[in-house]
Formats: C-alpha cells, sequence, structure tokens
C-alpha cells in the first residue's frame, strides 16, 4: 500500500509538472509570435491556454497589446481590465488601460464614492491578492514568536516592548487579511462587463420592444446589476441603468 500510495504521489507531481511545461512552452510560443508581430496566431496560443485555465497578469497584459495592435478596443480594453484585476497597481498596465479608453466613444462622468470607499480600495490595490496573502502568513509567524518570546522573557522592560511589538503586528497582520480577502472576493465576484458591438441600444426592460433609453458604444465598462435569461441589467458610471442582450457585453 505505501509503495502505491508513494506512485500515486509521484505521478501526480509529474503530471502537474508536464502541465506547468506545457503552459510555459505555450507562453513561450505566443510570445514568439507576439516579438513578430503576428498577433492573430500569439492570440491563439493565449486564448488556448486561457480555456484551460490558466491566467496571469502578465498573459493578460500581452493579449490586451496584442488586440490594440489589432485595432480591436473594446478587446483591448477587456484584457486591460483582467490584468488590472489580478495586479491592480502595475504601471504599465494602468498606463495602457487609460490610454485605450481614450479611443471610446462614451465620455460618461463618474459618481463621486465616499472617500472611506476610496481610501480602502487604494489600501487593498497596493499589492495583489497573492502579496496580501503572503504578508499575512509572514506576519502571523512573526506574531507566533514574539508571543513565544513574551512568556520567555522575565525582564520587564524587554515583555513591555515585545507587547507593543506584538500589538503592532497584529494590528497589520488584521488588516493584511482583511486586504487578502477584500482583493480576492473583488476578483472572484467581479460583476463588471465591457461593451463589445459597436452600437447597442439600451431598453428599459429585457425585451426587444422596450423603450430605448439610451445608446453605448464599443468599449465602455458597465456594472452588471441583474441577469434575465438572456439580457443583463446594467447600470454605467454616471448611476443610469438599463437592460442590453448578453451577446453584447462581455465581463471581466
Amino acid at each position: 500500500m505505501k509503495i502505491l500510495y508513494a506512485l500515486t504521489l509521484l505521478l501526480s507531481f509529474v503530471t502537474i509538472y508536464s502541465k506547468d511545461l506545457s503552459y510555459k512552452e505555450q507562453l513561450d510560443s505566443a510570445f514568439n509570435f507576439y516579438k513578430k508581430a503576428d498577433y492573430k496566431k500569439a492570440l491563439e496560443y493565449y486564448h488556448k491556454i486561457e480555456a484551460d485555465g490558466y491566467t496571469s497578469a502578465y498573459m493578460y497584459y500581452n493579449m490586451a497589446n496584442a488586440y490594440f495592435r489589432l485595432n480591436k478596443i473594446s478587446k483591448a480594453i477587456l484584457y486591460y481590465e483582467r490584468a488590472k484585476l489580478l495586479k491592480p497597481n502595475d504601471p504599465d498596465i494602468i498606463h495602457n488601460l487609460n490610454y485605450v479608453n481614450t479611443f471610446v466613444s462614451d465620455k460618461i462622468k463618474e459618481l463621486p464614492e465616499p472617500f472611506f470607499i476610496t481610501w480602502f480600495n487604494s489600501l487593498i490595490n497596493i499589492f495583489s491578492v497573492n502579496t496580501w496573502a503572503i504578508i499575512a502568513l509572514v506576519l502571523f509567524i512573526i506574531l507566533a514568536v514574539l508571543v513565544y518570546l513574551y512568556y520567555l522573557f522575565t525582564n520587564e522592560t524587554l515583555v513591555k516592548l515585545l507587547k507593543i511589538i506584538a500589538i503592532f503586528v497584529f494590528i497589520i497582520w488584521i488588516i493584511s487579511i482583511i486586504s487578502a480577502y477584500s482583493s480576492y472576493k473583488h476578483i472572484s465576484t467581479s460583476n463588471y462587463a465591457i461593451i463589445t458591438a459597436d452600437i447597442v441600444e439600451v431598453k428599459s426592460s429585457p425585451d426587444e420592444n422596450s423603450t430605448s433609453l439610451f445608446i453605448l458604444h464599443e468599449g465602455t465598462k458597465v456594472q452588471i446589476t441583474e441577469e434575465f435569461e438572456n439580457w443583463f441589467e446594467i447600470k454605467i458610471a454616471d448611476g443610469n441603468t438599463g437592460w442590453v442582450k448578453t451577446t453584447n457585453v462581455e465581463k471581466i
């Protein structure tokens, strides 16, 4: 039984390693086509990797660049947004996303959000979810060591110092856990999408014959608030809402 277990474990490691190697080879092939300016071929490889469940900010960033080179603005914005979800504070992603958004026809004035929401979002966007998780783990280890030393030493001054440091580390640890969880929730429950059709009539209800409220163009970012059959209820940055066909948008 032990031999069988060991062989099974070894086989799983080999399978995982082979899969990672396969992804690396495909990523290298995609990047080689990208460097040769064969963006369509590069995107074929990237989409195959994406369909297999592998994602990264770096891959999405290259996909966005490739789509922009092919003059597919909505797709470029979509993949810059996906890259930003995974790496929210990356200056290259932010710069390119801001630039490509200048090509979007709809200039919608955003509603101001409460200052505490802006502050909190700025905090969690300092690092990616993985970085926040690593920080939380390291701080937990440091905290455990500090607690151990607190009960180990008898010097009153040293004990007080350890207590102050432990409290400070504990507060930062709690912040890192909250940030990691919030960042993860933001990624896993993202309800935003990009208009992919050239022109979309936003309806008052999920019905082709309902009243047209306003028009949106390719590349505009919207928030999905409800789904009904093959319709999405959306909200745009200025607070206006309406219904669009699911085929006219793609979720970030």
